[in-house]
């Protein structure tokens, strides 16, 4: 009878081991698998931070561009509240020159665009402003609600085709001050956005390179600039070019292109050089 607790006792410390043995390893992998999660979190976290929307949806719908063909027929004619303001946003409808006998339909999309002065003989200088929704229609007008509207947009704005353009997720691969055996198109900085001076890191020039030297939305290229006589501020053709910026192509036509900067070291200005890579 003095046995009897004895081995119950070996009983319960064999089952308490056993026990033991069947849930640590299985607590060790959910361990293990948290750990490869947060590890996975991690390197997901750095890429993320490394690469970025380089093209973002504002370059492609509110930047600028230049136009080179013909001025296009379809503009805005008038507004339902042209009465009480000059410029329109979302939602404010707008009066349209053109209907069904010209091909319009309900539903269809236009990008809203202000057209302004010539640039060289490149076309015209251009710049999106929004959108315009086609919600009724007649034989020879149309009604439009203004969509995503960014800046100016007024009367008398053109409407072109719309075309959903897609971001660009990248890095900015950076710029050397000094670069040897750089063969990729080179071009110059014609125009920068509002007829500023200068420019900065986010800002937009417009360049006379496009298509038909072969740059491709989404190329970066570098910005260069060339060291001038303190005194006479001419060029010092001794000297070579010095690498101070980097961009990214956001919109390109023909002969022009329009350029983001990326990043930079110095300000960006009209007549700087920019070349592929």
């Amino acid at each position: 009878m003095r046995q009897f607790p004895r081995n119950r006792a070996l009983f319960v410390f064999l089952m308490v081991t056993l026990v033991a043995a069947f849930f640590v390893p299985a607590t060790a992998q959910i361990v293990s698998d948290d750990q490869e999660q947060v590890q996975h979190q991690i390197e997901r976290a750095k890429i993320f931070r490394e690469a970025y929307p380089v093209i973002a949806e504002v370059d492609l719908y509110c930047s600028l561009f230049i136009y080179e063909g013909d001025l296009p027929d379809l503009r805005i004619t008038a507004a339902e509240k042209g009465y009480e303001k000059v410029m329109f946003s979302d939602s404010d409808i707008v009066f349209l020159n053109k209907g069904t006998q010209d091909g319009l339909e309900i539903g269809q999309v236009f990008l809203v665009v202000e057209i302004g002065a010539r640039i060289g003989d490149f076309g015209y200088l251009a710049n999106k402003r929004g959108r315009a929704h086609v919600v009724f229609l007649e034989e020879n007008r149309a009604v439009a609600r203004i969509e995503k509207s960014c800046g100016r947009l007024t009367v008398g704005s053109y409407l072109l085709p719309f075309e959903e353009e897609e971001t660009l997720l990248g890095k900015d691969i950076g710029y050397e001050a000094y670069a040897e055996g750089v063969t990729g198109p080179t071009g110059t900085i014609v125009y920068l956005e509002r007829d500023y001076n200068q420019i900065g890191s986010g800002g937009w020039a417009i360049i006379d390179i496009g298509e038909e030297a072969g740059i491709q939305v989404g190329q970066q290229l570098t910005i260069y600039k060339r060291i001038r006589n303190p005194q006479t501020l001419e060029v010092r053709e001794d000297l070579p070019q010095i690498g101070v910026g980097n961009s990214v192509v956001i919109d390109v036509g023909k002969r022009t292109a329009t350029v983001k900067v990326l990043s930079c070291s110095d300000s960006i200005v009209k007549g700087q050089t920019v070349q592929g890579k």
